[in-house]
């Protein structure tokens, strides 16, 4: 059973519709690497949110000095040797400090940390946006070569039927040798455009491929529906697009940054305190010159009273950094609505050229059916039924063409409004 399922495999791949392809964006190395960087993120969320535990060490030391510590006091002019230390030193320290008011640094630091998770979160999110963008080009491509293949065999096939029917002609002297090779002329060049045309497709299936692990031909374009106005699809993109609310996450960022530099105006506060015993011997109960015991406890101040003017020119640009990022953010928003603006438009333009481009269609299959009857009555030479049947192949490969860059653009659009918004769209069943 295993086997028939590993051959049937490749077809069920070959096979895959729009939304299976969307949702294996997952597999994305550039994805993965992604969400990578955010778990490194998180990690050193953990390390900044150590610094408001305390710090416990443990510090072993063992010296053996080469000489006996001594010293000479002189008394009276007569000289005493003394001996004031032991050439063996054991030192055990369990020590504890806790940093007690840091002027808010440890707090604005871990917030900023957290921050950077959400950014990167997002950053993947907006990554995924671009890809579906991609996919969905690379997919509407493949649906209209597929397209222009078809429309190509079908002129092929009737250039062949023409080129019967004008042998028979000339055959019977209706016609000269000349209508015959322009015929055949354009035959092989119809065949030499079929072969680019697959070229092209096999080059996109291998790009659809490297985005997703999937292999697929596209024959059908799934439906989309565009319900919203311009105004709900730019309400609904500022609200919820991740790239929007990766600059909001980044301006809570420059905030950090401001509360950061205003945190080096407040003195540091530590306790610390520290269990210690020393001895000349692993029992550690002193060397007989200095106590046994030295444990301790207390406290530090730091306040730095002059840097020239550091604190202050970090500040400042904390705020100017903040403020183009405003700035920033305010023509970011406008290029977002101008861009939808933008797209619905193309996208009426497109619905339009769909519309002549089926009229073009029509028209084509009547002038070919017309030089065809005039051909077969030698009243049109095989050069016009050559350009006549190239020339609808043509229209209906630009039909679907339009077709394809129609459901290009409804993608785009959605996209455009949020990838929350278009995944919405496709589970819904477009």
């Amino acid at each position: 059973m295993k086997k028939y399922i590993i051959f049937l495999l490749p077809i069920f791949l070959y096979s895959a519709d729009f939304s299976d392809i969307i949702k294996s964006i997952d597999t994305n190395l550039l994805i993965k690497s992604k969400q990578q960087q955010t778990k490194a993120l998180q990690k050193l969320l953990e390390a900044k949110k150590a610094k408001n535990y305390p710090s416990i060490d443990v510090h072993v030391e063992a010296i053996r000095l080469r000489d006996t510590p001594s010293t000479v006091f002189d008394i009276g002019g007569v000289k005493y040797p003394s001996t004031i230390g032991t050439r063996t030193n054991l030192n055990a320290e369990l020590s504890i400090t806790y940093p007690l008011f840091t002027g808010f640094a440890i707090t604005k630091s871990i917030q900023k940390a957290e921050l950077k998770v959400v950014k990167s979160q997002l950053e993947t999110k907006e990554l995924k946006r671009e890809l579906y963008l991609k996919i969905a080009s690379i997919y509407s491509s493949i649906y209209s070569l597929n397209q222009a293949i078809n429309a190509s065999l079908e002129a092929k096939t009737a250039i062949e039927k023409s080129y019967k029917k004008a042998k028979g002609l000339y055959d019977n002297g209706l016609i000269n040798i000349s209508n015959l090779y322009n015929i055949e002329a354009k035959k092989y060049e119809i065949i030499s455009t079929i072969k680019g045309y697959k070229e092209q497709k096999n080059s996109l299936i291998n790009d659809l491929f490297y985005l997703t692990n999937i292999k697929t031909d596209v024959k059908e374009l799934p439906n989309i529906k565009l319900y919203k106005d311009k105004k709900s699809l730019t309400d609904t993109a500022l609200k919820t697009r991740a790239d929007i609310k990766a600059i909001k996450t980044e301006l809570k960022l420059d905030n950090s940054d401001i509360a950061l530099a205003k945190s080096k105006y407040y003195p540091t506060i530590a306790l610390f305190g520290a269990v210690k015993k020393q001895g000349d011997t692993l029992r550690l109960n002193g060397n007989g010159f200095t106590n046994a015991d030295q444990s301790y406890i207390g406290a530090a101040l730091y306040y730095n009273i002059f840097d020239g003017k550091e604190k202050q020119s970090q500040r400042e640009a904390a705020y100017a950094k903040r403020t183009a990022r405003v700035l920033y953010f305010s023509d970011y928003k406008r290029a977002v609505k101008k861009e939808i603006f933008n797209a619905i438009s193309k996208l009426n333009s497109l619905k339009y050229q769909s519309f002549a481009t089926k009229k073009e269609v029509e028209a084509s299959k009547s002038y070919y059916e017309l030089i065809n009857g005039r051909f077969e009555n030698s009243m049109a030479s095989g050069d016009e039924l050559s350009r006549a049947i190239a020339h609808l192949a043509q229209i209906k490969a630009k039909e679907q063409n339009i077709k394809a860059k129609i459901f290009l653009q409804k993608c785009k659009i959605l996209l455009l409004t949020g990838s929350d918004y278009f995944l919405k769209k496709l589970t819904l069943g477009i």
